[in-house]
């Protein structure tokens, strides 16, 4: 199956999320793939005459009803909120940019997007994510998760999880039986008030997303969603690039 139909949705199947609580949901593209200098913004790269933001956009809007997105930028920031305000007219999207991305890592960014709104539930994807809405469908949101699937190295996910159960122990670099998506969903005003005093540590500028999870799970539970039967894939190179355009 070809990546672009997963995102046809027909009357068949219309199990949007309905909650009455606004979902924040924070995409971090803020850097370029890897090698991938000259195509600019992550979110702006090209696949199948739609852009990664168009398509994460469009699942998204088949899976919730009452959302906003907070798009993190930096490296070509100023074409990428041009592109935003052009394309999504009718979308509840903005653009937050991390000046200083080049000298801090995703913590800075989730920080800078959290301060972006008031809103307290959140939903927190690696920018680079070629989402699907089979995966977002996976996320319960009564309950904080993150998002796991079975390790395979075609889909560019890096840290490996240690569960207990169905709850989060920790996750690192290196472990060779799950991988996290880079997809947080965070349920309730508490916890996502701990996730944003961990990120707004001078400490955590340099940090990775997974390095402030293992620091939010020694105060909150985390359940986790497998979602194994609809892998995510990460677009990060211009191998991934090529083999997801040709598949």
């Amino acid at each position: 199956m070809r990546d672009a139909d997963r995102f046809i949705t027909s009357p068949q199947h219309q199990d949007k999320k309905t909650s009455k609580d606004l979902v924040s949901i924070i995409l971090l593209g803020e850097n370029h793939g890897y090698r991938m200098k000259s195509y600019g913004s992550i979110s702006l790269i090209n696949i199948e005459n739609k852009t990664l933001i168009e398509k994460q956009v469009d699942a998204i809007k088949a899976v919730f009803t009452n959302f906003e997105i907070i798009l993190c930028s930096g490296f070509d920031a100023v074409k990428t909120a041009e592109f935003i305000r052009s394309k999504f007219t009718n979308i509840n999207i903005r653009v937050v940019e991390n000046q200083i991305h080049n000298h801090t890592n995703c913590c800075e960014s989730i920080r800078l997007c959290m301060n972006n709104t008031t809103n307290n539930k959140f939903i927190i994807c690696g920018g680079e994510l070629l989402l699907t809405p089979n995966q977002l469908r996976k996320i319960n949101l009564n309950q904080s998760s993150i998002i796991i699937q079975e390790e395979n190295p075609i889909h560019n996910l890096d840290v490996g999880v240690i569960k207990e159960g169905d709850k989060l122990s920790n996750m690192a670099l290196g472990i060779k039986t799950q991988n996290w998506c880079e997809i947080l969903y965070l349920s309730n005003i508490k916890i996502s008030q701990e996730l944003h005093n961990i990120v707004s540590t001078t400490d955590s500028k340099s940090k990775l997303m997974f390095e402030a999870i293992n620091e939010l799970i020694k105060y909150h539970t985390l359940n986790i969603v497998d979602s194994s039967d609809c892998p995510i894939t990460k677009v990060n190179n211009i191998k991934t690039l090529r083999r997801i355009s040709k598949s």
